[in-house]
């Protein structure tokens, strides 16, 4: 994937100030001004590059130049002079050509899509064009915090973006969620519903299979075997006709208890 850059051309005016400049400056791995177009500001510049790197994850660099040449456009130099460092992921430079008047905000194709985004490297762009608005007045040192600041900005709004991205995809997966909970709960319900009512249904029919408690025949005791006192008392009646009928005299009531209780013969008088 080609880097990301843009390329603002700056009015001729600003270049006044840049042809008096003293042809010493800074070469670092971060920054590149042999021209000392930042100054006593260096040091600010370095805070902030470093400052940069730990809050967003983005590695600055800054490259200052006489001119882009005449070979390739602002752009394209650009975009070869980053990838020539083999730069770390999420790598951003800000190339000036002072004597061009030329602007180039170029990001590292290994970089986070957030960054990446063009509309990301036009903000990044406008940043650090915008301390250079005034005639006479080349603040390069404000023009490098600027997009230093822009690229904070840029990273918090992304970070928000993605949270709610993340909040709504969460927000419909439990939705979908809920709503297959909610269907198969009702199914299951009307299946039970259905199975009752359909048990319901046989049973006020007469189809179900069984016997019914009314349709069981009823077992119901049959005379019972007299028992042993019944026995005796029909015994006693039963000896008591028979004196009658011999002519012999019935036995009195002391007689017939004392016969029932011993369940002997009857005493016969003399």
């Amino acid at each position: 994937m080609p880097l990301m850059c843009l390329a603002v051309m700056l009015p001729s005016v600003w270049l006044a100030p840049t042809a008096m400049a003293v042809q010493t400056g800074t070469m670092t791995n971060k920054i590149t001004d042999p021209q000392n177009l930042l100054g006593s500001n260096v040091s600010a510049v370095t805070d902030k590059i470093k400052e940069t790197e730990e809050t967003t994850g983005v590695h600055v660099r800054l490259q200052y130049v006489e001119s882009f040449g005449t070979d390739a456009k602002p752009s394209t130099w650009a975009s070869r002079a980053l990838e020539a460092t083999n730069p770390d992921p999420n790598t951003v430079l800000l190339a000036v050509a002072s004597g061009d008047g030329n602007l180039v905000v170029a990001v590292s194709s290994n970089s986070d899509e957030w960054l990446r985004d063009e509309a990301t490297v036009d903000e990044l762009s406008k940043a650090a064009t915008a301390p250079l608005a005034k005639q006479n007045d080349q603040n390069w040192s404000g023009a490098a915090i600027a997009m230093m600041n822009e690229i904070k900005q840029q990273k918090q709004t992304s970070t928000n973006s993605r949270t709610i991205r993340i909040g709504v995809i969460v927000m419909g997966v439990v939705l979908v969620l809920l709503v297959i909970v909610i269907v198969i709960t009702v199914v299951v319900r009307r299946r039970r519903g259905g199975r009752k009512s359909s048990g319901g249904k046989t049973a006020k029919g007469g189809k179900a299979s069984g016997r019914t408690p009314s349709s069981e025949p009823s077992e119901r005791p049959g005379p019972s075997e007299p028992s042993e006192g019944e026995t005796t008392m029909a015994d006693l009646l039963g000896a008591i006709e028979k004196e009658g009928a011999s002519g012999e005299k019935p036995m009195t009531r002391r007689e017939l208890r004392e016969a029932r209780k011993g369940k002997r013969g009857f005493p016969r008088r003399k």
